[in-house]
């Protein structure tokens, strides 16, 4: 590519920080700048580019399509750039670790993870598969995937309870939210003749508990007007994991509810089918977690930002309306990322 044809570089690391943050203030916040020279950064991006890379809300700054867009290409780039600029150095291992929940770990990363291989051949993913919190400190591992409601988020009296703890010590930690914990109700489409049932009937099913979301079906239901009995919340099925009561489902051992970023794409091929017409948030959602203080290691930079694109491009495939969960970089419930920002720069307060 000709020199004269490539945007304003220094623009192009505070479009990156600004698009993974959602927020000025938290592109500020990374890159030691004052907010105004990231907003002046994107500014002049955009005006080279001829496209807005945001739409600017009242209190809040939100990605266009074409801005997303970009921001994969500007993500890869720029991980590209420190992979290669760490082999020079002889920086960090090529061998990472991510610590991620069984389900997500099985169900979403490892579909994926052939993806992060091809585009960088000289690095190693060591997966865990953990709902223990996490210790990034202790060495645990690179980064990690948890699922639960983060410190000050608010919650909604409604919303279905999530009791995991993600970690013990949130000092010096990043943490960027990274999908949605949407929960819908899945059973064989042979159960449903005359399509998605109404949730009094649905509790009326044998109901598929997850061992790790014993409040599931009964804050489920709750949210919508209807008492599960305590007898059918102890008896029936139950299974350690999403993925185990999904195959349950699936083999037609009940109703399974399961976040639906965790759906195959071809449920009707799997005889599967969608119980129900509520999809409802729990408390929490899923977070990606690294040490604040390695931000920077161009291994762990490409993985941190391959992961935040495949989630934004799962969020897409899931709600395609984008009317369901915030995308990754936001937090449900708060003003933005602008909290999450301040959040993680200040180290904060499994299924």
């Amino acid at each position: 590519m000709a020199r004269r044809t490539l945007p304003p570089l220094a623009a192009l690391r505070g479009f990156d920080a600004a698009a993974r943050h959602l927020s000025f203030t938290g592109a500020a916040a990374e890159l030691g700048l004052t907010q105004g020279a990231v907003s002046r950064q994107v500014k002049a991006l955009e005006e080279d580019l001829g496209q807005p890379l945001f739409r600017r809300l009242t209190r809040r700054i939100v990605l266009t399509p074409e801005g997303a867009a970009f921001h994969r290409t500007v993500e890869e780039a720029l991980a590209l750039l420190a992979e290669g600029a760490g082999r020079l150095r002889g920086g960090p291992p090529r061998r990472l670790t991510l610590s991620a929940l069984p389900t997500i770990a099985s169900a979403w990363l490892m579909p994926r993870l052939d993806g992060f291989a091809r585009r960088h051949p000289g690095l190693e993913v060591r997966l865990l598969s953990s709902i223990e919190p996490v210790s990034l400190a202790g060495g645990e591992a690179d980064l990690a995937i948890r699922v639960g409601r983060l410190p000050g988020q608010p919650q909604h009296r409604l919303a279905p309870r999530i009791e995991l703890e993600m970690v013990r010590d949130w000092r010096g930690l990043e943490a960027m939210p990274f999908l949605p914990d949407v929960l819908v109700p899945v059973c064989r489409a042979e159960w449903l003749p005359n399509g998605p049932l109404e949730p009094a009937a649905l509790a009326a099913l044998p109901l598929i508990q997850v061992s790790t979301r014993r409040h599931a079906w009964p804050d489920w239901l709750r949210a919508q007007g209807v008492r599960l009995a305590p007898q059918r919340v102890q008896g029936g099925l139950s299974f350690s994991h999403f993925f185990m009561a999904l195959e349950a489902a699936r083999k037609g051992q009940g109703v399974a509810l399961v976040p639906d970023i965790l759906l195959p794409g071809n449920l009707p091929q799997e005889g599967l089918a969608v119980a129900g017409t509520a999809r409802i948030a729990s408390a929490g959602s899923y977070v990606l977690l690294r040490q604040d203080s390695r931000k920077g290691e161009g291994p762990l930079d490409a993985l941190h930002g391959w992961l935040l694109a495949e989630a934004r491009q799962s969020l897409m495939d899931t709600h395609p309306g984008g009317g369901l969960g915030p995308p990754p970089g936001d937090i449900p419930g708060r003003e933005g990322s602008e909290a999450q920002g301040n959040y993680a720069a200040n180290g904060g307060g499994g299924t």
